[in-house]
């Protein structure tokens, strides 16, 4: 093909879903193709799309809460739906690339009603609906987990890790850029960008459980609501450095342990610096997919799960996992799935459904 391709992207709902398809389009972009993106109109991936100088179109997605399910939310989904056939009709792209999540709903639908090529990505080690309805009817899934493909029925996949930023600095400068000392362990805690309640709350009560010998350095990214609230929780405690959010990049490449949940895009950002986990995984998680990638993670000996319902136990997990001889394989182990590279092979493996 001598022209362009122009590629759609279906993206939207939350970070894990965005962030990759961003990654994915710088890489395109680089390679001169034409990129656009459709998502939920008023999502957080209307500006971030805005931010990467995209162009973006957005339809009403809805969402339905099986809990509380509201009327209103379906009759916004079938006017995005009508709204999304129509842009993707009038687009014509060569490609269109769904990453999962109700917001790519709309963009997935006008693939196969327009007939457009579709390629779809999943990050989960247990695959969204989304993804699980378009499989069948996609040119290629391309997922971040062997053991999802078994609850996709994909004519065709492969295996390519979860794509992140790939940017590392050195771990004396990030540690002098952050505050922090330049030996000793560092534990980071984070609990994505607004912070995480659990979070705050389990790790400094499982700080203060530790023997004072054996506490590491702690950065704890509280999320702006609850810094005042960490902050009171470790006053006077040596080491423990509390932030309402920290340069992730920064963050991971000071940390030598992390305290996180189990998001796709917290765990492959671990993997790709090296950083063993333990995890709490967020148990209201659409279909408990957080639990399947902190399983995914811990059978690689990359890490240990701690479920919220027994957090209490997370100062005896910590104190283990601080030790050299259990930190230092599973370092290695986390190396091993770094996804350095990902977004490139996404994109050619895409590319090649249309232009062999």
């Amino acid at each position: 093909m001598s022209r362009p391709l122009r590629l759609l992207l279906a993206t939207g709902g939350t970070g894990g879903h965005i962030y990759p398809a961003l990654a994915v389009a710088e890489v395109a972009r680089a390679h001169g193709e034409a990129v656009s993106v459709i998502g939920q109109k008023g999502g957080m991936e209307e500006r971030l799309v805005a931010e990467a100088g995209l162009p973006f179109h957005g339809v009403a997605a809805g969402r339905w809460n099986r809990s509380n399910p509201d009327p209103r939310q379906a009759l916004q989904a079938v006017a995005g739906l009508y709204d999304a056939v129509r842009h993707v009709r009038r687009q014509a792209p060569d490609l269109v690339i769904g990453f999962g999540g109700f917001a790519s709903f709309p963009g997935c639908v006008g693939a196969v009603v327009a007939g457009r090529p579709l390629v779809l990505q999943e990050g989960n080690a247990f695959p969204s609906r989304v993804n699980r309805w378009f499989a069948p009817r996609a040119r290629l899934v391309i997922s971040a987990h062997a053991e999802a493909l078994a609850h996709l029925k994909a004519r065709r996949s492969a295996v390519v890790p979860f794509p992140v930023r790939e940017a590392r600095h050195d771990r004396r400068a990030a540690r002098r850029a952050l505050g922090l000392p330049e030996e000793g362990v560092v534990t980071l805690v984070m609990g994505g960008s607004q912070g995480s309640l659990a979070l705050n709350r389990s790790v400094p009560e499982a700080f203060l459980g530790l023997p004072e010998g054996a506490r590491p350095v702690v950065l704890h990214s509280s999320g702006p609501r609850w810094e005042a609230q960490v902050r009171e929780a470790v006053a006077g405690l040596g080491g423990y450095h509390v932030r309402p959010y920290v340069d992730a990049a920064l963050a991971w490449s000071a940390a030598d342990l992390a305290i996180t949940r189990a998001g796709v895009g917290t765990i492959s950002e671990a993997a790709f610096h090296g950083v063993p986990l333990l995890m709490v995984p967020l148990p209201t998680a659409a279909e408990d997919h957080q639990l399947h990638n902190a399983r995914a993670v811990e059978v690689a000996g990359a890490g240990r799960v701690v479920e919220e319902r027994e957090v209490s136990r997370l100062g005896e997990v910590w104190l283990a996992a601080l030790r050299p001889e259990w930190r230092q394989p599973a370092a290695a182990a986390a190396r091993a799935r770094s996804p350095e590279g990902a977004a490139a092979r996404i994109y050619a493996a895409a590319r090649e459904t249309v232009v062999p």
